[in-house]
C-alpha cells in the first residue's frame, strides 16, 4: 500500500514538473513573438537578424533575402521518383526471362509494356530537366547576393549561414536528381536492348513460317495451276486467319473498362433518342415511336465506334461489323431509298461477300489469282457507276471525289501486287477496298443520323422550352459536322491501317511524333501536351462566349429579354474561365510557372506600351461591374448613340440600337464618357410629344380620345400620373402637349404609334383635322 502511494507521488511530481516546464516554453515564446522588431517573413533567418544590422546587413539585402525562394524543393521528390525509377528496374531485370520459346502474343505485349516504360521515362526526364533548370537558377540567385553583399562567416553571419544552408540544400537535390537521371539513362538503354531483342525474337518467329508463304511470292505467270477441291480452300481459309489479328488476342488485349465506357455511351445515346421521340410523339401523333429504328440506330452507334475501344482489331471484326452496319442501314432507309438506290445497295452488298469471301481463300493459285483480279476490276467498275447514277452529295450511296480517288488506288495497288507475286499484301489491300468501300456509306449515313437526332432536340426543345432553344441551330449543326467529320476521318484511318496490317507501326509512329520531347529555350514540351493544350484553351474560350446563354438562358443564341442584374457580374466569370483554362493548358505543356512569371515579366514592358488602350478597356470593365453605373438591359444613352444594353464584356461593351444595330463600344470610353441611363433606378420611363388637333373639335372630348388611346397601348403605365395640357392656339389648330410614362424607354416610339394610329382613324371619322407635326402653311 505503502509502494503504491509512493509511485502515485512520484507520477504527480513528475507531470508537475513537466507542467511547469511547458509553461516556461510557452512564455519563452510568447516573449519572442511578441517582440515586433524580431519578426522576419523568411523563414529560414534568425527571428533577431532584424534587429542586428550589423549580422544582418541592410533593407536592400533583406528584400534579396526574400526574393530566395526555397518553397519549391519540397515539390521535387526525389524519394518517390528514385523509388518508381528502381521498380521500373527491377521490372526491366525480369524482362530477360522472355526467350525464343515465348508465345507471340506474349512478346507483342511485352513489347508494348516495355514501350511504354521507355515513354514513362523520357516523361520523368524531361521534368528533371525542368527541375534542374529553376534550381540552377537559384543558385545562381544565391552567388549573387553573396557575390554584391561580399557575405562570408565574418560579414553578415546570419545571411551567411541561411544563405549556406540553402546552397547545400539545391545542391543535395541537383546530386539526387543527376543520380536519377543517370539511372535512367542505364534503364533507357537496358529496355531497348530488351526491345532489339524481342524484335530477333519476333523475326524469328516470323523466320518459322517463312517457307510456307514463300510460294505465294511468285509472278502470276509462274503462279501453281493445282485443282481447287473444298480441302484446299478451308485450308487457305484456316491459313488466311491465322494470319490476321486472332479474336481471342483482340479479347484478351482489350481492356474491360474501354468496352464498358462505349456501352454506357450507347445507352445513353438509346435513352437521348427515346426520349426525343416519346416528346415528340405526344405533341403530334404522326410522329412514330419506332422501336426497331431504336434499336438499329443503337447498333450502328456502337459498331461504328468498335475501333475506338482497342486500334488493334481483327479484319475479321471490321468486316462483319461493317456487314451489319451497312444491312441495317438499309432496312432504316427502305422507304427513303429510290429503286435505283436500293438495287445499287443489294448489288454492293452481295459484291462485299463475295469479295471477302475471295480474299480469305486466295492462295498461290492461278485461278484464285485471276479471280481476286476479276473482283477487283468489278469494284473499280461498280464504284465508277454509282458515281455517275448518284450525284446528289445529300443522297445515300454518295461517292467524294476523294473516296473514288483512295479507292482505285487501293484497287490498282491490290491488282499490281497479285500479278508480281505478292498474293498477302495483295489481299490486304483488296479487303482494305471493300471494307473502306462499305464504310464510306456507313459513315455518312452515321454523320446524318447524328445531325438528325441534333435536329430533332431542336425540334423538342422548341415544343416543351428546353434546353437546347438557347443555342443556334445552325451553328450548332456546323460546329457537330466538323466534330463528326475528325471522328469519321480518325476512323477511316483505324479501319484502313487495321486491313492494310499497318497499325502497330502508325501507333508506333504517332506515339514518337506526339511523343517527342521538344525544346524552345528552356521550355520542353511535347506535341501531344500542345494539342491538349489547344484543345483546353479552345473550350474554356467557348465556355466563357456561351456562360451567359447557358446560365440565364436564351434562344437561338441570343439572351432572353427578361435580364438579371447578376448579368453584370459576367464579366467576372469570362475572365476567370479563360484564366482557368489558360493555367489548365500550361498545365498540359508541362511548363513551370515560375517559368511563366519569367516570361510574363519579360513581356510586361510591351505589354504595358503597346496594349495601352487594351489594359484601359479591361480597368474600365472590371470597375463598371462593380460600380454598375448601367446592367445589361438599361436604356442608355452615350453621344449619338442610343439604345438598350446587351452585354458587359471584358473589353467592350455591346449596345443594341432602336433600329437593331450592335454597337460595340469599349469600356473605357463608357467609363470616361457622359452616359445617360434612362432606366438607372426604374425600368418605366417618362415620354411626351404634341398634337395639333381642329379648333372646331370639343376639347373635353379631344382629351378623353386621348385618354382612351394612350390606355389601349400595352406600353403604357397606367399606375403612374399622365397628363395632357393646352400648349398653343392658334387660328386654326390647338396644340396639346401629352405626357405619360411606358414600361420601357425603348418603347416610347411604339407607344407614340398606337397612340397615333388610333387618334387618326377617330378624328378622320368625325372629318377633323389632326396632326402630330406642324401642316404646312398655304400660300
Amino acid at each position: 500500500m505503502k509502494l503504491s502511494s509512493v509511485k502515485y507521488f512520484i507520477v504527480i511530481i513528475s507531470l508537475w514538473a513537466f507542467h511547469l516546464y511547458a509553461m516556461g516554453q510557452d512564455s519563452v515564446q510568447t516573449r519572442r513573438s511578441t517582440n515586433p522588431e524580431r519578426s522576419v517573413s523568411h523563414s529560414g533567418l534568425n527571428r533577431r537578424t532584424s534587429v542586428d544590422s550589423t549580422r544582418v546587413g541592410n533593407d536592400s539585402l533583406r528584400n534579396d533575402l526574400r526574393k530566395v525562394n526555397l518553397t519549391f524543393l519540397s515539390n521535387i521528390r526525389t524519394a518517390s521518383m528514385a523509388e518508381f525509377v528502381a521498380q521500373l528496374n527491377e521490372k526491366s531485370n525480369a524482362y530477360t526471362t522472355t526467350t525464343a520459346n515465348s508465345a507471340k502474343d506474349s512478346v507483342a505485349i511485352l513489347k508494348n509494356v516495355i514501350s511504354e516504360e521507355i515513354k514513362q521515362l523520357k516523361s520523368i526526364k524531361g521534368s528533371i530537366a525542368n527541375y534542374s533548370n529553376s534550381l540552377s537558377s537559384t543558385q545562381e540567385q544565391i552567388r549573387n547576393i553573396v557575390n554584391h553583399y561580399d557575405i562570408n562567416a565574418t560579414n553578415h553571419a546570419r545571411a551567411h549561414q541561411y544563405l549556406n544552408s540553402a546552397e547545400l540544400r539545391l545542391t543535395s537535390k541537383l546530386d539526387s536528381l543527376e543520380i536519377i537521371n543517370r539511372t535512367i539513362d542505364e534503364l533507357i538503354v537496358k529496355d531497348q536492348r530488351h526491345l532489339n531483342r524481342l524484335d530477333l525474337v519476333h523475326e524469328a518467329k516470323a523466320a518459322e513460317k517463312k517457307p510456307d508463304a514463300l510460294p505465294s511470292k511468285s509472278s502470276i505467270w509462274k503462279a501453281n495451276t493445282t485443282s481447287i477441291s473444298k480441302d484446299v480452300i478451308l485450308d487457305n481459309i484456316r491459313s488466311n486467319y491465322s494470319n490476321n489479328k486472332s479474336i481471342d488476342k483482340y479479347v484478351n488485349r482489350t481492356d474491360w473498362a474501354s468496352r464498358i465506357l462505349l456501352i454506357v455511351i450507347g445507352l445513353a445515346y438509346c435513352y437521348w433518342i427515346v426520349r426525343v421521340a416519346y416528346i415528340l410523339k405526344q405533341n403530334n401523333p404522326e410522329n412514330k415511336l419506332a422501336i426497331d429504328a431504336i434499336i438499329g440506330k443503337t447498333i450502328i452507334f456502337l459498331l461504328t465506334l468498335l475501333p475506338f475501344v482497342n486500334f488493334f482489331t481483327p479484319t475479321f471484326i471490321l468486316q462483319a461489323s461493317q456487314l451489319v452496319i451497312m444491312l441495317i442501314f438499309m432496312f432504316l432507309l427502305r422507304h427513303k431509298m429510290s429503286g435505283q438506290q436500293r438495287k445499287i445497295a443489294l448489288i454492293l452488298i452481295i459484291f462485299y461477300l463475295l469479295d471477302v469471301f475471295v480474299n480469305m481463300v486466295v492462295s498461290d493459285d492461278l485461278f484464285l489469282r485471276i479471280i481476286c483480279i476479276g473482283f477487283n476490276l468489278i469494284a473499280l467498275g461498280l464504284v465508277s457507276y454509282t458515281k455517275r447514277r448518284i450525284n446528289n452529295p445529300e443522297s445515300p450511296g454518295y461517292i467524294s471525289n476523294f473516296i473514288y480517288v483512295v479507292f482505285a488506288i487501293l484497287n490498282i495497288t491490290a491488282i499490281t501486287l497479285n500479278v508480281i507475286g505478292h498474293v498477302e499484301h495483295s489481299r490486304s489491300f483488296s479487303i482494305a477496298c471493300a471494307v473502306g468501300l462499305v464504310q464510306s456509306f456507313t459513315l455518312q449515313y452515321f454523320a446524318d443520323m447524328i445531325k438528325q437526332d441534333v435536329r430533332n432536340q431542336f425540334k423538342k426543345d422548341r415544343l416543351v422550352t428546353g434546353f437546347w432553344m438557347r443555342f443556334n441551330e445552325q451553328r450548332t449543326l456546323s460546329i457537330i459536322t466538323e466534330i463528326l467529320r475528325i471522328v469519321c476521318v480518325l476512323l477511316a484511318i483505324i479501319v484502313l491501317a487495321n486491313n492494310l496490317q499497318f497499325i502497330e507501326t502508325l501507333l508506333g509512329l504517332s506515339e514518337t511524333f506526339f511523343g517527342k520531347v521538344r525544346s524552345i529555350g528552356s521550355i520542353s514540351f511535347t506535341l501531344g501536351n500542345l494539342v491538349v493544350a489547344v484543345l483546353l484553351l479552345l473550350v474554356a474560350n467557348w465556355f466563357q462566349k456561351n456562360i451567359s446563354l447557358i446560365v440565364l438562358g436564351g434562344e437561338d443564341g441570343q439572351l432572353n429579354q427578361a435580364y438579371n442584374q447578376k448579368m453584370t457580374l459576367f464579366p467576372l466569370f469570362r475572365l476567370a474561365i479563360i484564366l482557368i483554362g489558360f493555367f489548365m493548358a500550361i498545365s498540359a505543356l508541362g511548363m513551370s510557372l515560375d517559368k511563366l512569371t519569367v516570361v510574363i515579366g519579360a513581356l510586361s514592358v510591351g505589354i504595358g506600351l503597346g496594349m495601352q488602350n487594351i489594359i484601359n478597356n479591361f480597368v474600365s470593365g472590371i470597375i463598371l461591374v462593380f460600380d454598375k453605373p448601367f446592367r445589361v438591359g438599361d436604356q442608355i444613352e452615350l453621344a449619338d448613340k442610343k439604345g438598350r444594353v446587351k452585354e458587359i464584356g471584358i473589353r467592350a461593351s455591346v449596345l443594341k440600337t432602336a433600329d437593331g444595330a450592335d454597337v460595340i463600344i469599349p469600356n473605357g470610353d463608357l467609363l470616361s464618357g457622359r452616359v445617360v441611363n434612362w432606366t438607372l433606378s426604374q425600368e418605366y420611363s417618362k415620354t411626351s410629344f404634341v398634337l395639333h388637333i381642329d379648333r372646331k373639335a370639343d376639347l373635353d372630348q379631344a382629351k378623353q380620345w386621348i385618354n382612351d388611346a394612350m390606355a389601349k397601348s400595352t406600353h403604357f403605365v397606367k399606375e403612374r400620373d399622365s397628363g395632357i395640357s393646352v400648349q398653343d392656339i392658334s387660328e386654326e389648330m390647338i396644340y396639346l402637349s401629352v405626357s405619360c410614362w411606358v414600361n420601357f424607354a425603348a418603347n416610347a416610339s411604339s407607344f407614340k404609334n398606337d397612340v397615333l394610329i388610333i387618334l387618326y382613324k377617330q378624328f378622320e371619322e368625325k372629318g377633323l383635322k389632326f396632326y402630330s407635326v406642324l401642316p404646312p402653311k398655304s400660300n
